[in-house]
C-alpha cells in the first residue's frame, strides 16, 4: 500500500473506517463539504494557471461532478475569496517519496496546492472550523516533502481557511519536519505490520482495525454498520 496524509491520519483517527475504506474498499458517499472542496481546488488551481474566473468555476463544477447540493454561485463565493493571482507558484504538485532508505521502505504521496518560488506552500482549506498549522502532522509532512525535493534547510507552510480570509503559517525547522516524517513512517509501519497479520488471521479484522469512538462518527458513512458489530463500545463513548 502506497500511503498519503489523509490515509495515514484516517487510520489514527479510526482503525475501523481506515479498513472499511482502504482494505475493503468500501465506498463513501461525495457529500457536500467533499465536493465543495474538491470544485474550488480546481477553480483555484485553473485560476492561478491563467484561466479566466467563470471558466475556473465551471471548471470546479464539473469537477465534483455538479454534485446535485453544489451551486455554481458557493463556488465562486469561495474563489473569490482566495489571494490567488495568475502564475503565482506550481500548483497541485504530486509527489511520492520513500519515508525511509531502506529498499522496502513505505512510500508516501500526495498533492500540494501550491508550491511558491522561494519554496512557501500553501494549503487551501474549506473548512468551516479554522485550525492551526501544528494541530496535525499534514503541513509539517508536505514541508519535509519539498525540503527534499528543492534542497531546503527550512520550509514555510501555510494553511489558508478561505471562508474566514485567515491564514495559519509556520516556518518549519529540520527537527520539525524530521518529527513528522518519523511519525508517518511509524504509522505505515504500524499499519502494514497489522495487513500481514489479517491476512494469516483473517477473522480478527476487528481487533486488528478496532473502531475509535468519537465525534467523528457522526460524519462516518459506516457508522451504522459500526454500531451494531460494536454496540457495546460504542454506547459506553455515548456515541
Amino acid at each position: 500500500m502506497i500511503f498519503s496524509f489523509s490515509r495515514l491520519n484516517l487510520y489514527k483517527q479510526c482503525p475501523n473506517r481506515f479498513y472499511n475504506k482502504y482494505v475493503l474498499e468500501k465506498d463513501e458517499p461525495m457529500t457536500q463539504p467533499l465536493a465543495l472542496g474538491k470544485a474550488v481546488h480546481k477553480a483555484i488551481e485553473d485560476k492561478i494557471n491563467g484561466i479566466p474566473h467563470q471558466e475556473s468555476i465551471l471548471n470546479g463544477y464539473a469537477e465534483a461532478n455538479f454534485h446535485e447540493e453544489l451551486t455554481q454561485s458557493e463556488i465562486a463565493d469561495l474563489v473569490e475569496k482566495a489571494p490567488v493571482q495568475s502564475a503565482m507558484g506550481d500548483t497541485e504538485t504530486y509527489f511520492k517519496l520513500k519515508l525511509a532508505d531502506e529498499a522496502n521502505a513505505p512510500q508516501l504521496q500526495g498533492f500540494i496546492d501550491l508550491i511558491q518560488p522561494n519554496g512557501r506552500i500553501t494549503d487551501w482549506k474549506t473548512n468551516r472550523v479554522p485550525y492551526k498549522t501544528l494541530d496535525n502532522h499534514q503541513l509539517a509532512l508536505y514541508a519535509w516533502v519539498v525540503s527534499q525535493l528543492k534542497g531546503l534547510h527550512s520550509v514555510e507552510g501555510c494553511l489558508y481557511f478561505i471562508r474566514f480570509r485567515k491564514e495559519s503559517n509556520h516556518v518549519f525547522t529540520p527537527e520539525e519536519m524530521e518529527q513528522a516524517r518519523q511519525w508517518a513512517l511509524d504509522t505505515a509501519n504500524e499499519i502494514n505490520g497489522r495487513l500481514a497479520l489479517l491476512k494469516s488471521h483473517p477473522d480478527n479484522a476487528g481487533m486488528l482495525f478496532p473502531a475509535h469512538p468519537s465525534k467523528l462518527c457522526r460524519h462516518c458513512p459506516f457508522a451504522w454498520e459500526c454500531l451494531k458489530n460494536n454496540s457495546n463500545v460504542l454506547t459506553s463513548h455515548g456515541v
